[in-house]
């Protein structure tokens, strides 16, 4: 969705694209905040072992350790990061962090939209699998 968003932002003949309208997504918006929420939470858990870890590092080599003020540092650019994300959503504008070519987005738009294609199908698959098993399992149970 974001990477779309951008695309219409750089260039406004994409949207009239038939393979950029439609919206890929079928997630509604209370479920991406609970996403984004998780994700935050991840990430700042992940710098915190990450501030950890460098800082036994440190203390096995014998330098000095790096200070609470590095690691808090690293979390504001994080809450930063998630701050922008939330303001984004919903307005159908959005940004990267670093400027990329639109063949470059494009590219990445089809290879999200085959990962979600490819995840729809795994799912369809394994609630086909469960039916089958049941129902063998129904078939064993009357005809033992």
């Amino acid at each position: 969705m974001k990477l779309r968003h951008v695309l219409f932002n750089e260039d406004s003949k994409y949207k009239k694209n038939k393979k950029y309208a439609s919206d890929e997504s079928d997630i509604d918006d209370d479920w991406i905040a609970e996403h984004e929420e998780l994700m935050k939470t991840k990430e700042v858990e992940k710098a915190e072992k990450k501030f950890a870890k460098d800082n036994e590092k440190l203390a096995e080599e014998g330098g000095k350790p790096m200070k609470d003020k590095e690691l808090q540092e690293k979390l504001a650019v994080i809450e930063e990061d998630f701050k922008k994300l939330k303001k984004e959503r919903g307005t159908k504008k959005a940004t990267l962090k670093r400027d990329r070519p639109l063949e470059k987005i494009e590219e990445a738009i089809d290879k999200l939209d085959e990962k979600i294609k490819t995840f729809k199908l795994q799912i369809e698959d394994r609630e086909a699998g469960k039916e089958v098993a049941l129902g063998t399992r129904y078939d064993l149970l009357l005809f033992g």
